[in-house]
């Protein structure tokens, strides 16, 4: 919901100010809202389809303004309210653009009981130009052996969703996505999640 106040909240406002119909401003504005409303429970269930649901709405209210605009009061308000609706696609634009991130925990754990976690510290050094890395380190059971370990967290990571080790952040329009490697260390076994500007699913093997 905030995503899609912020991109048509403003137009609403302006649209409530400017609109010399009453017919027309609270036809307009209604459509408005109901485009903020809808929006926002659509992004709340898809999550990840949520560039592509804001632009989806975004161009029926492109043209709910163009047809009103000679509803306004004054030419300068018809152009604030288009202005706005660009600035809006041009912002969206930059941040639909694929950038390396840091993957949630939440997307592993919570472990099998027993075993016991520590999520290590990360900074800007975990990043390079197309990726960013977090790690995890998880200790067995008193007496479990490295390979059970192993092989029990690896378990835990393809029912959990990353039984081919990367997944799409996003839908359609984000291409960027989230990738997990297991490897030993020591007595423990470390769980890596990586966040890719890009898509690595074809060039990565399950954990």
């Amino acid at each position: 919901m905030p995503m899609i106040s912020i991109a048509i909240g403003p137009v609403l406002l302006l649209w409530l100010m400017v609109a010399r119909s009453p017919r027309a401003r609270w036809t307009v504005a209604s459509a408005l809202a109901a485009l903020i409303v809808l929006g926002g429970t659509l992004i709340e269930r898809w999550p990840q389809a949520r560039w592509e649901i804001l632009l989806a709405c975004l161009a029926p209210a492109v043209a709910l303004v163009a047809k009103g605009r000679k509803r306004v009061r004054a030419r300068l308000a018809g152009g604030l309210l288009t202005g706005w609706i660009l600035v809006a696609l041009v912002g969206s634009a930059a941040i639909l653009w694929p950038r390396p991130f840091f993957p949630s925990t939440d997307t592993v754990l919570p472990l099998p009981d027993g075993l016991r976690v520590t999520v290590e510290p990360y900074d800007d050094s975990d990043c390079r130009s197309g990726s960013c890395t977090r790690r995890l380190t998880v200790a067995g059971r008193d007496g479990q052996p490295e390979a059970d370990l192993y092989a029990e967290v690896r378990g835990h990571l393809a029912a959990r969703g990353w039984g081919q080790g990367c997944r799409p952040v996003g839908w359609l329009l984000d291409r960027s996505t989230q990738c997990v490697g297991v490897s030993v260390r020591g007595l423990t076994v470390v769980i890596a999640l990586s966040g890719n500007r890009d898509d690595l699913r074809d060039l990565t093997t399950p954990p």
